[in-house]
């Protein structure tokens, strides 16, 4: 991979995660406007501030990167578990007039999955940058081909 390459494609997989975020903040502004009790309600929509925070930088780090739009659908497929879930949630609370407090209470544990699964996304999309530059710069460096290796560390670390 050539230095714009990997910027192309990172900036494309930071693109989904600016998207995933914007997603995020979407189903925590609907959770805000069916929920009843102030304090729960200002929480959800402290949260959904803060994904909208997370996927205004992101979209920025991801167009200096790379210049091109990304699709959503590209990202459902990149974010698979993630994007998947968070659709799943805004349809089922979209259907609801109001939540009552038997439905936050089992959505607040369905919340704390969902928040561990895209943190989850992060750590491996990390994890994958690091290897894919690490693996370049010993190419680069010292003139072995490790690329054949990237395989055994991805499926390593989608293990974990």
């Amino acid at each position: 991979m050539t230095k714009n390459s990997d910027q192309y494609a990172l900036g494309k997989l930071i693109g989904c995660l600016s998207l995933l975020e914007d997603k995020t903040s979407i189903l925590y502004k609907t959770l805000a406007d069916k929920i009843e009790p102030p304090f729960v309600k200002s929480l959800m929509l402290l949260i959904a501030q803060d994904s909208q925070k997370h996927s205004t930088i992101l979209r920025g780090i991801g167009e200096s990167l790379d210049k091109g739009f990304v699709k959503p659908k590209e990202c459902a497929k990149n974010a698979g578990v993630s994007w998947q879930a968070i659709e799943n949630l805004q349809k089922e609370i979209s259907k609801k007039e109001k939540l009552s407090d038997s439905d936050l209470l089992a959505l607040s544990e369905r919340l704390t999955l969902l928040e561990s699964v895209v943190g989850e996304e992060y750590y491996v999309f990390v994890q994958l940058k690091t290897l894919e530059l690490l693996v370049n710069k010993i190419d680069q460096s010292y003139h072995v081909d490790l690329a054949s290796l990237k395989t055994v560390f991805t499926g390593i670390i989608n293990d974990k």
